[in-house]
């Protein structure tokens, strides 16, 4: 007999409003980042390794921009209005250029929220096509969390959806001025919104959340697809990769290969629990155990991956 199984999916989920506030309505106390210039003209804020239910406060992931002759793009926005003002103040330090694009890496509330900052500057914000209807989806749910954890009240909870959607069919170009990045959507994977950015001046991938180091991967998707994306990208070769959480990498293969080592054995181990009937809990306290002395948060995230992908495993054939 199949088992009502909670589904609690994590990492963080979104909203989507029309209203204007002023920047100091919305800027509220605002952060100082440290950003790291890890290849030319690419600035990377690295964010905390912070479960959303322990300590959240809208800095988790990875944030960003890149720098062109004509203009900037930014690479998610961080998990709060403030953290966007903080963004756009570390790109006013380092250039005059305009910030033409702000690109949504997937739908995660830690990595949207700030995009409330870029909208006074004219961007473009780009994202998957699934992008618009999945913020819509989990509009309650983020406004709620933003409340509970940001103390932000639900009006001003503002989200900026994308203008300017990437197709899975249809990788975008944009061009910063003499520079050229290369935008993919892909089919569902960590979650159904995934794209990643490429720009072909140093040969760099920011990934998104398709890629985690040091912290547990979270699973917000389809597993199969997520190792179907790893086993993709990792095909390709590039000089540095920027995870969506962790640190950014000079050595590609042993990141893609550590991830896709996790979610394989996530994958397997979850099939023969099902083959051998194991009830969930049974499962959670024991599938993938060898791999807890890998990762940051194992012991929260795994479970919650578990929980998610257990029961449609069990309806496959």
């Amino acid at each position: 007999m199949k088992k009502i199984i909670f589904l609690w999916t994590i990492c963080i989920l979104s909203m989507t409003s029309t209203s204007v506030f002023s920047h100091e309505t919305l800027s509220m106390k605002q952060e100082t980042l440290s950003m790291k210039e890890v290849a030319t003209g690419i600035f990377v804020h690295q964010g905390k390794h912070l479960d959303v239910d322990d300590g959240y406060q809208g800095d988790i992931c990875n944030i960003g921009f890149i720098i062109g002759q004509k203009s900037v793009a930014v690479i998610d926005t961080g998990g709060s209005a403030s953290m966007g003002y903080a963004l756009l103040s570390e790109i006013k330090k380092r250039t005059s250029l305009p910030v033409k694009y702000v690109i949504n890496t997937h739908v995660h509330l830690d990595h949207i929220y700030g995009n409330i900052a870029f909208k006074e500057e004219g961007a473009k914000f780009i994202g998957h096509e699934n992008l618009t209807k999945a913020m819509k989806l989990r509009e309650e749910f983020y406004k709620g969390l933003n409340l509970k954890y940001l103390n932000i009240p639900y009006e001003k909870s503002i989200q900026i959806p994308p203008n300017l959607l990437v197709k899975v069919t249809q990788p975008l170009e944009i061009d910063l001025g003499d520079r050229l990045l290369k935008i993919t959507a892909y089919p569902t994977a960590h979650t159904d919104t995934d794209i990643t950015i490429e720009d072909y001046k140093t040969s760099t991938l920011w990934t998104g959340d398709l890629l985690f180091a040091e912290r547990t991967p979270v699973v917000d998707g389809d597993i199969h697809g997520f190792i179907n994306a790893i086993d993709s990208m990792s095909q390709v070769k590039f000089n540095l990769l920027i995870p969506g959480h962790g640190t950014p990498t000079l050595k590609p293969n042993i990141a893609w290969n550590n991830i896709r080592r996790y979610l394989v054995t996530l994958r397997d181990d979850i099939r023969a629990a099902i083959d051998e009937g194991l009830d969930l809990q049974m499962a959670i306290d024991n599938i993938a155990k060898e791999e807890s002395s890998n990762w940051e948060l194992f012991d929260i995230q795994n479970g919650r991956n578990i929980n998610m992908i257990y029961p449609k495993m069990e309806w496959e054939e």
